[in-house]
């Protein structure tokens, strides 16, 4: 079970970079558009079109720190919280094949939820790259759902193991 886990996880971590390098991508033509529109808008004399283009360009900056800086940290830390093992106690207390379903799906459960946010910021920079809405709020927001569905599994996992009697 450990080795399909750390294949499914290197094939999450390979989307990772993948979803990275294509927001770092979207993030440089985004903001040399928006560079080359408020340098055209400041030539005809457009000011509400270099004010636009200036917030348009504050923002890309922002979704950028907030996915590369942001994300990594708060799913280090929920990891922290959810149970590697449905154990009541410490993690040798169960063994055997329902202690390593548990590894496994904590395991998919972060990398998953990871994907999950970083998607949701990548649809905010590509809005916010093409000129449209860039709906930071709504990329906020499920960000926020991914981090409270792995919470709340925290707290479901120990309880069902205990009540299913996989504790000792």
């Amino acid at each position: 079970m450990s080795s399909v886990l750390q294949t499914v996880l290197d094939v999450f971590r390979q989307a990772w970079g993948a979803i990275a390098f294509v927001m770092v991508a979207m993030a440089s033509l985004g903001m040399l558009v928006h560079v080359l529109r408020t340098v055209s808008a400041s030539t005809i004399g457009a000011r509400t079109w270099v004010y636009e283009s200036i917030a348009a360009i504050g923002t890309i900056f922002v979704l950028i720190l907030v996915a590369f800086l942001g994300i990594p940290p708060l799913v280090r830390a929920v990891t922290d919280v959810v149970p590697r093992s449905p154990s009541c106690g410490s993690l040798a207390s169960v063994s055997g094949p329902i202690s390593e379903l548990g590894m496994f799906a904590s395991g998919v459960l972060v990398a998953i939820v990871s994907l999950r946010m970083l998607l949701a910021f990548a649809r905010a920079l590509g809005g916010a790259a093409v000129g449209g809405s860039t709906e930071i709020s709504g990329a906020v927001i499920e960000a926020i759902e991914a981090l409270a569905g792995m919470l709340l599994l925290a707290v479901i996992v120990p309880l069902v193991t205990a009540f299913f009697g996989f504790c000792r």
